[in-house]
């Protein structure tokens, strides 16, 4: 049987259309694994600052400064419980000494679910040049992992912005005695962070319901042929 020579083009140029972008996806998932993996093995030798909750020095994390008092001539942070002290400048650090395995928790909490989300939407990408690769760049399975992966982003950036800033406020009520207002910081956080993946989000639904009304005409007038 002789080959479908126009099959062959057309793959050729599906893989060099997806090439560069997937080239560099394939090489951050394997640098974030790399990371993972020296972390958790570093991590006990680690006596100093801590990734990501792990490690066995101090747990300090970035909190918002609303409910907190302020102090003093450089800016300090009021009503520290004991055992614990504050970092100012481009952000607000508090962190404390000896943390309890629930501190160290909410550290991670404050950080890593953003990480997480990260490597999601690059599996998802990677999975979706595969499919242009098999399928081209038009196809309805093309408009349907693009729509799904624009509602992942918006919801997944609401979920991980209000539960770090959840984190956050919980954090800062164990290392301060002033009342920590969880709701408005969630809610300001939300506000301050949504608006970039939203826009992000009606770029990928509005290519994806291109594609498919693209995809849409294209079978109609074969159809018609």
């Amino acid at each position: 049987m002789r080959p479908d020579l126009d099959a062959v083009s057309a793959g050729d140029a599906n893989r060099k259309l997806t090439q560069p972008l997937g080239g560099a996806i394939s090489t951050l998932l394997m640098f974030a694994a790399a990371t993972v993996v020296a972390v958790l093995v570093l991590a006990p030798w680690n006596h100093n600052d801590i990734f990501y909750g792990f490690g066995s020095g101090s747990a300090c994390a970035g909190v918002p400064l609303n409910g907190i008092t302020i102090s003093g001539g450089p800016p300090t942070l009021a009503h520290m419980r004991p055992g614990t002290y504050a970092t100012t400048g481009a952000q607000v650090m508090v962190c404390a000494n000896q943390p309890t395995m629930g501190q160290r928790a909410l550290v991670t909490l404050t950080q890593a679910p953003s990480a997480v989300l990260d490597l999601a939407i690059l599996g998802l990408l990677w999975q979706l040049l595969r499919t242009i690769r098999v399928a081209g760049p038009f196809a309805l399975l093309v408009a349907r992992w693009l729509r799904f992966l624009g509602w992942f982003i918006l919801a997944g950036s609401a979920v991980v912005t209000a539960g770090e800033s959840l984190a956050q406020s919980a954090f800062a009520a164990t290392v301060v005695s002033d009342p920590v207002p969880v709701a408005g910081n969630v809610i300001n956080a939300e506000v301050g962070g949504i608006v970039l993946p939203v826009l992000i989000a009606c770029g990928l639904l509005t290519l994806a319901r291109v594609i498919r009304v693209g995809a849409q005409m294209s079978d109609d007038l074969a159809g018609t042929v």
